[in-house]
């Protein structure tokens, strides 16, 4: 499930932008969108790194108390470390976007930001 939620994550910039060029249609846009990351993607291949994405921290400890029928029950947790999270990271993704906008802007394309995500 993790997997398929960063797949989504990954995805959702690339499917969000707007890049128009006068007298160019949704379909020509989108066309030209493919055809530019497929450039990028060739020009420019991952280069993942093994990186620390999050630093370790320590959850302090707390205690829980409610009341039921007159009596409070409380619950305590003790304070945890959580340790730093690593992962893959690919470091040539701002290359990668730069090759591509390039070659939008090659192609008369500008970017107009974000359009609102279409999920059909």
């Amino acid at each position: 499930m993790r997997k398929v939620l960063l797949l989504l994550l990954f995805l959702l910039p690339a499917c969000a932008e707007r890049w128009e060029r006068p007298g160019a249609t949704e379909a020509e846009s989108e066309a030209a969108q493919a055809r530019c990351t497929g450039i990028a993607a060739r020009e420019i291949p991952p280069a993942l790194v093994w990186t620390q994405v999050s630093a370790g921290y320590w959850e302090a400890s707390r205690r829980e108390c409610r009341t039921r029928h007159g009596q409070t029950e409380c619950v305590y947790h003790p304070g945890r470390y959580n340790p730093p999270r690593y992962d893959w990271v690919d470091m040539n993704t701002g290359r990668r976007r730069a090759v591509r906008a390039a070659c939008l802007a090659e192609e008369g394309f500008t970017y107009q930001g974000l359009r609102p995500l279409r999920l059909w």
